[in-house]
């Protein structure tokens, strides 16, 4: 039997990357599975039955039909992963108006619209868990990260905000923050290259754990947070980065990100 046998489950940004992993090991748990991106679907998942849509969070009119969808498709809503986001990196004074509403409108305004149209369902059922995709990055400024760092802070209080409200319904709300993973968000930073190369063995070197995390080591956190075992758990932050930030950095080694 998997974890969440008989649990259906919305992921948003589940078309590659960390959302990707979620989905795939949430389907591989029992779960049935209503993924979404705002690109089409590049490969096809691995595990069967999962249901795909197109969608941008930020546009209410689109969260408002892939919610009623995935409700037609699944037949209830038991766990919505709220995963999609977006990071541009540039000090505040040359980010523009555009690339600022663009980062937090998906990044929080997503998170923030899928809560809302998803949790009258889950009243109407007796409860479900709500996963939020924070980062380590809503804690500690990253430098040209700005607007990133302002939109998974957000996503933190929205959390907790969220968890103190509806926690008398039996919906539970976490959040996920994870430090480096290898996805095609962090792979800019490391590129190809000698220079590439030496900021690699630096960001390794700075991990405890000796490595950059992967999409299936957020996954296994998003599993037991969507599952009756973290019954009890709601309003809580879990910091998945290799023991990155339980480190000091004073000794000139990288930043966070």
């Amino acid at each position: 039997m998997g974890r969440l046998d008989g649990k259906a489950a919305l992921v948003t940004g589940g078309s590659r990357g960390i959302g990707r992993g979620i989905v795939e090991r949430f389907a591989a748990e029992g779960a049935r599975v209503y993924a979404t991106g705002r690109s089409p679907l590049a490969e096809p998942f691995r595990a069967r039955g999962v249901v795909f849509a197109q969608g941008d969070v930020a546009r209410e009119a689109d969260v408002a039909r892939i919610v009623e969808d995935a409700l037609a498709k699944l037949g209830r809503i038991d766990v919505l992963v709220a995963n999609a986001g977006i990071m541009k990196e540039k000090p505040i004074a040359e980010t523009t108006e555009a690339e600022w509403d663009e980062q937090i409108g998906i990044n929080l305004k997503g998170t923030f619209l899928c809560a809302k149209h998803v949790i009258p369902r889950m009243q109407a059922q007796g409860g479900g868990s709500i996963v939020t995709m924070g980062s380590i990055s809503g804690f500690f400024a990253d430098p040209a990260g700005t607007a990133y760092c302002a939109s998974k802070g957000g996503v933190h209080m929205l959390t907790r905000g969220i968890a103190v409200d509806y926690g008398k319904d039996n919906i539970r709300c976490n959040s996920i923050c994870p430090g480096w993973i290898a996805t095609d968000m962090t792979a800019p930073a490391l590129p190809d290259t000698p220079e590439g190369a030496l900021v690699r063995r630096k960001v390794l070197a700075s991990h405890p754990l000796g490595r950059i995390g992967e999409p299936e080591d957020i996954a296994a956190m998003a599993v037991f947070l969507a599952s009756d075992e973290a019954r009890w758990i709601t309003g809580q932050f879990f910091t998945v980065d290799g023991g990155l930030t339980a480190r000091s950095h004073s000794d000139g080694s990288p930043p966070v990100r």
